[in-house]
């Protein structure tokens, strides 16, 4: 099972507060570069502090004239530095094979990633022609060879290291090791996707959209990644889903109030969060139906009955 990785190595729960922490330190370091731009952008500008503050808020860095492919690659590193000082924390303080967060096989499956990056970058691709066909005339057409090249090559190397941070941070170290101290297994699925929610919080679009609206969209994001997880007893299916997601946004279609602006193919004018959300649920539920056939797995109720099976013979 995959909560059985979880034993592996030193687990005492001070060395989980110093990973975190040194997590958050390497997350911290990552953000200086786009900091040290961003100052002395800003300081050409002429900008005071409060209309710094607002920079920072709003996130539109092209009103200070910084490069869009820049921007997003400064942006993008923290998660970078993030992920090393992750892999130095679990080898080096937990002790134990960074595979571990991914399955109990020790061993990627590099087919599983692929398979579910394509075809969620294909439901992904469906429902925004679904958008389009309902609503064309908030759509425009933006290619620019030069950078939208640079894109690509930041899209298709750095993105999936961001994307596998979050993954493998939230549904792979932080969700084993909840499962340590709690009897039941749905609550480190739930308060990581919370958790994962909430560090959404200051994205532009929760102010653009609505906090209701925006946080049950990241918190069901976080609730199915992790199902994904669960049922399928590794973390491949939900990093493929998650780096098609990102590099998706980046680059076919951006939206003004996006926490990360790409020079993408196309720009949306309208962003309908509620079809987004309906969409999303719909897409997930018809994935869920095609990767349980496909990877077999168990239904629901044998696979609680497999966890409680786990977590006793763990006690």
């Amino acid at each position: 099972m995959f909560f059985k990785n979880a034993h592996l190595g030193n687990n005492k729960w001070y060395l989980y507060l110093v990973t975190i922490l040194l997590v958050v330190a390497g997350s911290i370091i990552g953000q200086l570069p786009l900091l040290a731009v961003l100052l002395a952008k800003a300081a050409q500008s002429g900008l005071d502090q409060a209309e710094l503050a607002e920079l920072a808020n709003s996130m539109d860095f092209g009103s200070i004239e910084m490069n869009q492919n820049l921007t997003v690659f400064l942006m993008l590193l923290a998660f970078v530095v993030a992920l090393v000082f992750l892999w130095i924390g679990v080898r080096f303080i937990h002790k134990k094979p960074f595979e571990a967060l991914i399955n109990p096989a020790l061993k990627i499956n590099w087919k599983k990633i692929f398979f579910s990056f394509g075809l969620w970058m294909a439901f992904t691709a469906i429902l925004e022609l679904i958008f389009y066909l309902l609503q064309p005339e908030i759509y425009s057409f933006q290619f620019e060879a030069s950078n939208f090249l640079i894109l690509l090559f930041i899209a298709l190397l750095i993105f999936p290291l961001q994307t596998s941070f979050e993954e493998l941070f939230f549904r792979g170290y932080l969700m084993q090791g909840l499962s340590l101290i709690s009897k039941y297994r749905w609550i480190p699925l739930l308060i990581t996707s919370i958790g994962f929610g909430a560090m959404h919080f200051m994205n532009p679009e929760v102010e653009a959209f609505g906090f209701g609206v925006s946080m049950t969209y990241y918190i069901g994001v976080g609730l199915f990644l992790g199902i994904l997880t669960l049922m399928d007893n590794s973390l491949e299916l939900a990093l493929g889903v998650h780096a098609a997601t990102n590099i998706y946004g980046a680059l076919f279609v951006t939206f003004d109030d996006s926490a990360v602006q790409t020079a993408a193919l196309f720009h949306t004018s309208e962003v309908n969060m509620n079809w987004m959300l309906i969409g999303f649920v719909v897409a997930a539920i018809i994935f869920i139906v095609i990767v349980s056939k496909k990877y077999d797995w168990q239904s629901w109720s044998n696979c609680y009955r497999t966890i409680e099976k786990q977590r006793i013979e763990d006690q």
